[in-house]
Formats: C-alpha cells, sequence, structure tokens
C-alpha cells in the first residue's frame, strides 16, 4: 500500500487537517482512481459552519470528484451506465453511495432516502471522498466515464449542482410552451436549472439571484430575464413576474437559493395551479411564517426534491459533454486550489466571489 494525503474536519473544534492515509487495492467490484479535481459544493460550507449534522468523529468528505482510473478490482469492466471502462480512463463519480437493498432504494425507487448511506466518510481510512490525492471506490459508489473530448472541469463545473437540478426540473413535470419557470438562486443548481429549463421549451426563463457575475452566466445559459437580489426588492421581483406573465404569475417555481426567506417569496411568484419544486433548502434551523391555507385556495403544489437517483447523475454526466462547447461551461471554474488550501476555497464558495471553486490536488513527486 501506498501513503497519500486526505483532508480531514473534526467539527468538535471546526479544523481542517491534511492525514496520510494507505490506500489498499481495488476491492472487487471497485477501483482506484487519482483525484483530478473536487469541486467544492456550498454544502460544503453549510458543513463547517456547523448547519449540517456531523458525527462526533472526524470525516472526509468532498462528494464532486473527477479523475483516472488507475486499477480496476476484479470483475470491473464498464461503469454504472454499461460503457467499457480501462485504466487511464477519466471518471467522475459521488462519493456518497446508498446501499440499493433498503425499502427506501428498492420499493420506493428513491435512493436518496437510503436507510444505509454511511456519508460522510470518517477520516483516516481509504474511501471515495474528493478532498484527498487517491480515492478508494467501493463496488456501490456510482461513477460514469467522462466522454472523450469533454473536459473534467466542465463535468465538474456543476457538480452536483447538475444532476440535481435535472432532478428538480423532472419533479417540476411537463414544462410546455406556455410555462415560465422561475429559478430563485444563481449557484451552481440554479444556473444548471436555468439551462435544464431552458433546453425543455418554456414560455420563458427568469432567474432570481447574485452576485452580477453569476447573473451574467444565466444570461449566457439561456434565462431570458435575471432580477439581482442587490439591487431589487421582492415586491419589485413580483411585480416583474407577474408583468412578464400577463398578471398570473410564475408556472413553475424552482427552489434553489438555500436560504429560507425565498420559499414564502418563491411560492407567492406562482400562479394559481402552479408547482412548486424545494431544491435547495438543504440545511440550517431557521424557519419562516408560512400561510397553508393559499397552497388549498391556489390549488399549489409543493415538491421536496432531495439528491439524485444514479440515472439523473448520468443525465448530468450527458449534458456537460453536449453543452461544454456552445456555452464554454469549463469557463464556470473560476478558482482553484491546492489540496490545503481547502478552507479558503470553502469560503470564497460560500462569499459568492467564485462562481465555482476547485481543489486540484498535486501529489508530491508524482
Amino acid at each position: 500500500m501506498t501513503t497519500y494525503r486526505q483532508v480531514a474536519w473534526d467539527g468538535r473544534d471546526a479544523t481542517l487537517r491534511l492525514v496520510e492515509v494507505d490506500v489498499p487495492p481495488a476491492p472487487p467490484g471497485g477501483l482506484v482512481a487519482r483525484v483530478t479535481a473536487a469541486g467544492v459544493c456550498g454544502t460544503d460550507a453549510h458543513r463547517l459552519a456547523g448547519q449540517v449534522p456531523s458525527p462526533a468523529r472526524p470525516i472526509t468528505f468532498g462528494h464532486e470528484a473527477v479523475g483516472v482510473v488507475e486499477e480496476l478490482g476484479a470483475g470491473v469492466a464498464v461503469d454504472w451506465a454499461g460503457d467499457p471502462i480501462r485504466l487511464g480512463d477519466r471518471i467522475t463519480w459521488f462519493p456518497n453511495a446508498s446501499c440499493y437493498r433498503c425499502h427506501a432504494c428498492v420499493v420506493l425507487g428513491n435512493n436518496s432516502l437510503c436507510e444505509r448511506k454511511t456519508w460522510p466518510e470518517p477520516a483516516g481510512v481509504a474511501g471515495p471522498a474528493g478532498f484527498q490525492d487517491r480515492a478508494l471506490l467501493r463496488d456501490n459508489v456510482v461513477f460514469f466515464r467522462i466522454p472523450d473530448g469533454t473536459p473534467e472541469e466542465a463535468v465538474i463545473a456543476f457538480g452536483c449542482g447538475m444532476p440535481t437540478a435535472v432532478t428538480a426540473v423532472r419533479k417540476a413535470g411537463v414544462l410546455t410552451a406556455h410555462d415560465t419557470v422561475v429559478v430563485q438562486g444563481s449557484g451552481p443548481v440554479g444556473l444548471a436549472a436555468t439551462l435544464i429549463a431552458r433546453r425543455s421549451g418554456v414560455r420563458s426563463v427568469v432567474l432570481i439571484g447574485a452576485p452580477d457575475s453569476r447573473l451574467d452566466w444565466g444570461r449566457r445559459l439561456g434565462a431570458d430575464e435575471v432580477l439581482s437580489i442587490e439591487s431589487t426588492t421582492r415586491e419589485e421581483r413580483s411585480h416583474r413576474v407577474r408583468e412578464l406573465t400577463a398578471g398570473r404569475g410564475a408556472s413553475v417555481v424552482i427552489e434553489a437559493a438555500g436560504r429560507p426567506a425565498a420559499f414564502p417569496e418563491g411560492v407567492a411568484l406562482l400562479a394559481r395551479g402552479g408547482r412548486y419544486v424545494v431544491a435547495g433548502l438543504y440545511s440550517g434551523t431557521e424557519t419562516v411564517p408560512f400561510d397553508p391555507v393559499q397552497v388549498n385556495n391556489r390549488d399549489l403544489t409543493i415538491i421536496g426534491s432531495l439528491s439524485t437517483r444514479p440515472a439523473e447523475k448520468y443525465e448530468g454526466v450527458l449534458l456537460a459533454a453536449r453543452y461544454h462547447e456552445r456555452f464554454g461551461l469549463a469557463d464556470f471554474v473560476s478558482h482553484r486550489f491546492g489540496l490545503d488550501d481547502l478552507s479558503a476555497a470553502i469560503e470564497h464558495m460560500a462569499s459568492g466571489t467564485a462562481t465555482k471553486a476547485i481543489v486540484v490536488p498535486k501529489i508530491p513527486n508524482a
């Protein structure tokens, strides 16, 4: 076994540190990959801020990763989509693995509710987390080969945000040419939802968010209108959405802001019979007042959207392959950091100064 670096986080004293880990041979049905980049997600910032429950023991994390296959375990000849996989192939994987054998996975068909998830991984042992030099993928870790000609950064640019957006738009139901979709939040999930909604052929897409650099990306990806939360009030945003929809409101609102205040505003933006998909409110304890009578009187549908199935993850990879050249998706990555500077990478994502920050491990003497 060879020793590599891994980022460990101890929630008891909120410290990040590098530890050394021995990576054993690839297990049957699994593989070993050299991590070439790991995306920083808003969830990582929420975790360090204490808004996501973590075990008492030190953990390692990083759930957006791309890399190169260095060793294949016995029986591994294809990825999770059935495409051939070989040594040296570039892959992306999703470390927060499900068991695919419990009631939620099998009967409900919703592995995001898996009863046996082991994420986040314990620190100090080999595993599939992204914030390390080498990753050990067990046989239940979903991975896909990155199509030839697709830059790795185009895949990691939206990270888990792309499959999360695929799931959210799917849960919104059938979208038609007379629908107006409002997306709340201009982070990776919101921008990916903007791209997907625009490609669905709807009448118009309105993106609400900040800062201006992310709203510029929203226009680039297909938003017909962008509304900055820094220069408009809630009342002004509501007026504009009504103005764009002949006074009716949005057919669908997708919450990707991750802020509780977005919820009452988003519901208020809906037309009668509209659908509200909650995709970004993943963590925290803050609450907001809400009148449930309007759900009945306006015949609204409110939908939760947690995580994604392997099919949506695969679709995210295919979308990156299809649109990376047209939209320059790799350019979405604005900041790069070393493995020993993860704290700064997370701070840049939390503050919004980075459209996307990634960690690029540089293995000593590699």
